[in-house]
């Protein structure tokens, strides 16, 4: 019998075997991943939603409601995970959401606080030398004064807010006006921008020269400042 040598076919080679993980470090401890952002962002989440649907119902909700509930939730959060969960990262946004608060409710403080406020003296003897609000908007009308006895000096001014004075067609005025931030219309001159300086504008009426003199101080530190006939 004769045997025939057949030539040997490829070597069958055993998969590679990956290396085994690395150990820890010593005093290292894989912790494993935590559950509670996630769960604390879901009801920050709900939280809103409820709130919202709240909101559109026609109940009254307040701008800071929006950031105190996620906030109450952030901190509950961060108080849980000093036993169970690890969300460390929370605090950032914590953080956030208590300067947010923060500016909300010194904003809408200060809304409370506006106020509008209508002057209108009906004679000289009526006139005062100083109109000033705060926060607000305010507005002198001085339409039904006669200025013809002689010549007058008026300021009006609101910290946080629009001024607005009005007034007779035949007196003859020289506006003294500031506005720090915000824009200025006086007599059909407009300006507006951030750290204006004070503008004089002088306006003797459609009559010409004569009918009394007027002048007017009218300042703002934020908003709008508006004098016309």
């Amino acid at each position: 019998m004769t045997v025939q040598d057949h030539p040997p076919g490829p070597a069958l080679h055993a998969p590679p075997i990956a290396p085994p993980p690395s150990p820890a470090p010593p005093g290292q401890v894989t912790r494993p991943y935590s559950w509670l952002g996630r769960l604390t962002i879901s009801l920050v989440l709900l939280a809103l939603g409820v709130i919202g649907l709240l909101d559109l119902s026609g109940v009254r909700v307040a701008g800071g409601v929006y950031l105190a509930v996620p906030l109450v939730i952030v901190g509950a959060a961060l108080v849980v995970g000093t036993w169970y969960g690890r969300a460390r990262w929370l605090i950032v946004p914590g953080v956030v959401l208590a300067i947010a608060l923060g500016i909300t409710a010194a904003a809408e403080n200060v809304t409370s606080r506006r106020q509008s406020v209508t002057w209108q003296p009906t004679s000289v003897s009526q006139l005062e030398q100083n109109y000033s609000i705060h926060v607000g908007d305010a507005l002198l009308n001085l339409s039904n004064v006669d200025f013809s006895t002689g010549r007058y000096t008026v300021s009006v001014e609101s910290n946080v807010g629009n001024v607005t004075v009005i007034v007779p067609p035949a007196v003859d005025v020289r506006a003294d006006v500031r506005v720090d931030v915000g824009n200025a219309d006086v007599f059909g001159s407009h300006w507006a921008g951030i750290g204006q300086s004070r503008r004089t504008v002088v306006d003797v009426g459609s009559d010409g020269p004569g009918g009394g003199s007027l002048v007017v101080h009218a300042a703002t530190d934020v908003g709008n400042v508006e004098v016309r006939r």
